[in-house]
């Protein structure tokens, strides 16, 4: 079931990203010179999309203050229901609207109580990770190995706060406001010129007699709210300097005589039973307005959701044993992430044009992300393409080795990694612990060796390579995995579908 509308702030720009993706040309193949290793099969590319022209955004200049940073949504076809829904059906439309929303519940509490724990305020502060994410960070899918993270859950109803941005202009960085949706509705940093600032960032219906001069508005349509820092490290030896210019991200709440924020009171599991779940969306509802529209949408009735409000004592005791029986399955049927939310070209999965703000998307896309990416940047930010197969459609395993070949000149604006990621139980993806606590190679990896068309052969499996050929070595787990090439900042042909990237090649091990 397609999602209706939620509640979003005036759209200001228009995200303009790729719904189809079609090939490059691959005329020559590419002879491994670093490597110098045989391929176990030959590549036969994918027949070839006709690509879909669109315009393709170019970063804009930094500009005067105030500037424009709100994210506006990118509709995708909608199909409405032919009747209404019942059984299993209405519980997985149920499931899918969610799934996301008890995801954001349960980043927002594993920080919030951890702050609480240690006497500290749990929301309305940010808190800074000061080395990056390495195999034991859990609390959020999906993490990077490319920045380090600013984190602040934002409760509004006690009044507006006010973010300090510093000016950054020669560094990527990002600092993302999502509502309690997964919705991106505004990024300030790089993109809107990285020349910081003054932000005050106000709840649904709050609206200011005066705003200080210099200062720009930010709304969320939630009360609860998620910002999210990232400020890119060029290596280790960078990780000083990358520490001193997040720890320069600051927030303050813009009158102390406010109320203080209002508790959440029920606590969100990692596996939920069915009590738990709905209780935990049935409070983030109450906390964060959503439209008429959506309350009427009649599977809603399986969540205790209707037209008149949200009763969640109208969820009978047989549709409870049925979310009971439904709930393993269902999370099951959802896992994947990034991988089975979009189209797939030659083994990589480009995700669908609303990730990141999803306006009218299908609410199963919104939940496989929440799932498997929590906190997707929108695709004029960043571009994230999974394989879970190689080039023969085979999933990719610690038994085999393989290369990933990426071309040169990729046409990226900020800077791209290669990641490796196994999955838990419950769908989520974290890094693979290994000795070599190597967990992405990119750009900033230092040594990097380049084949002789300028592009670069990553060896994946889980013994290292020897020599120097262990630079471009991406250490793989024993059993099944996944890789995710993010690109940060793209250029227009990743935007517009004209671009993509080689088939994971099944190689012999390089020794």
């Amino acid at each position: 079931m397609s999602a209706k509308p939620l509640p979003v702030t005036a759209a200001l720009a228009v995200l303009a990203c790729a719904t189809s993706l079609s090939t490059t040309a691959l005329a020559e193949p590419h002879t491994p010179l670093f490597g110098r290793h045989k391929v176990a099969a030959p590549i036969v590319p994918a027949p070839r999309a006709v690509p879909v022209p669109m315009a393709a955004p170019t970063p804009p200049p930094p500009a005067p203050r105030p500037v424009d940073v709100a994210v506006a949504p990118v509709d995708a076809p909608t199909v409405a229901p032919a009747a209404p829904l019942t059984g299993i059906a209405q519980l997985r439309a149920a499931y899918a609207f969610a799934l996301p929303v008890y995801e954001m519940m349960r980043a927002r509490y594993l920080q919030v109580s951890k702050a609480e724990g240690m006497g500290a305020p749990g929301v309305n502060r940010l808190y800074s990770r000061t080395v990056l994410a390495d195999a034991s960070t859990r609390d959020v899918t999906t993490p990077n190995n490319d920045t380090l993270y600013s984190s602040a859950w934002l409760d509004l109803t006690a009044g507006p706060v006010i973010l300090d941005a510093p000016a950054m202009p020669n560094r990527y960085h990002s600092a993302a406001l999502m509502d309690a949706f997964t919705n991106n509705v505004a990024i300030v940093g790089t993109r809107s010129g990285g020349t910081g600032g003054r932000y005050v960032i106000m709840g649904p219906g709050t609206e200011l007699r005066s705003i200080p001069p210099g200062t720009t508005e930010i709304h969320s349509p939630t009360n609860d709210a998620w910002l999210l820092v990232r400020v890119l490290v060029n290596g280790p030896d960078d990780l000083p300097a990358a520490t001193g210019l997040i720890r320069g991200f600051t927030l303050e709440g813009r009158d102390a005589a406010l109320p203080k924020p209002i508790a959440v009171n029920t606590v969100p599991t990692a596996t939920p039973d069915a009590a738990t779940f709905i209780a935990v969306v049935d409070e983030a509802l109450r906390r964060n307005p959503v439209s008429l529209t959506t309350l009427a949408r009649p599977e809603l009735a399986a969540l205790g959701v209707t037209a008149a409000g949200i009763k969640p004592a109208s969820v009978s005791p047989a549709t409870m044993a049925e979310w009971a029986a439904a709930l393993p399955k269902l999370r099951a049927e959802f896992k994947g992430g990034f991988g089975v939310t979009g189209t797939v070209v030659d083994g990589w999965s480009y995700p669908g044009p609303g990730i990141g703000h999803y306006g009218d998307s299908d609410d199963i896309a919104r939940a496989r992300v929440a799932l498997g990416g929590l906190g997707a940047l929108p695709q004029t930010e960043a571009i994230y393409l999974t394989a879970s197969a190689d080039s023969s459609g085979a999933a990719l395993t610690g038994v085999k080795a393989y290369t990933v070949h990426l071309p040169p000149k990729l046409p990226v604006g900020a800077f791209w990694s290669l990641t490796m990621y196994e999955q838990d139980g419950g769908g989520r993806l974290f890094f693979v612990d290994t000795r070599s606590k190597r967990f992405a190679v990119g750009d900033r990896t230092p040594d990097l060796r380049a084949e002789r068309d300028g592009g670069y052969d990553i060896f994946v499996q889980p013994k290292a390579p020897s020599g120097e050929r262990i630079v471009n070595w991406l250490p793989s787990p024993k059993g099944p995995f996944v890789v995710v090439f993010r690109a940060y900042l793209p250029k227009s042909s990743f935007l517009d579908g004209s671009f993509r990237l080689p088939p994971v090649a099944a190689t012999e091990v390089v020794p």
